[in-house]
């Protein structure tokens, strides 16, 4: 059976190696013992066992009456923020705003792979047959709650980007833009 003590020694040595206050993420890539979840079991809450063990949890809500800890030399604010003033949430963002960057960009690159698969898979144009998912684009014949692409680009889950998905039609971008094209048809011999 794990300890209350051994639970605070790891924590304090999470912090130790990282130079800051371990996430549960960062604590499981370090590989220490005991895991995460038996620390959580044994202490009740992550931040519970984080204060247990002295050290600097993250609070959506306010700080309260804990002090704001000094902001560490390597991590970079706006010229025109005071470290002090931002509320917990923001702190935590800087201090991990790099590798947040890169999971939201890993994240919008598997969506992206996603949908070229999904298109490749289940679409074709519903006018010309067009099936290379380059050109094919998701058409939204009533009013529109979200543009695909721009669910992508937010990072919408493929859950999500499927149910809008089934409100539109398939159309290839040549046959999308006719469908908007005012007057609707156009005459190539007016030309």
């Amino acid at each position: 059976m794990t300890t209350e003590e051994a639970c605070l020694e790891a924590l304090r040595e999470a912090a130790d190696r990282l130079g800051e206050s371990p996430t549960k993420a960062q604590y499981e890539e370090l590989g220490l013992t005991p895991a995460s979840a038996t620390i959580m079991e044994t202490m009740g809450r992550w931040n519970a066992a984080k204060e247990r063990a002295g050290l600097e949890t993250f609070d959506r809500g306010a700080t309260g009456d804990q002090p704001v800890q000094p902001k560490p030399e390597w991590v970079d604010i706006p010229a025109d923020l005071k470290w002090a003033e931002l509320t917990s949430q923001q702190r935590w963002y800087y201090k991990n705003r790099e590798e947040r960057i890169e999971r939201k960009d890993r994240h919008r690159a598997e969506i992206r792979r996603w949908l070229y698969a999904y298109k490749d898979r289940h679409c074709v144009c519903a006018r010309c047959n067009e099936g290379r998912p380059p050109c094919l684009d998701f058409h939204h014949p009533n009013e529109k709650e979200h543009s695909i692409a721009t669910m992508v680009v937010n990072g919408h889950s493929k859950e999500n980007i499927r149910e809008e998905i089934e409100r539109c039609i398939v159309l290839c971008a040549n046959c999308h833009r006719l469908e908007h094209a005012d007057p609707p048809e156009c005459d190539p011999t007016r030309l």
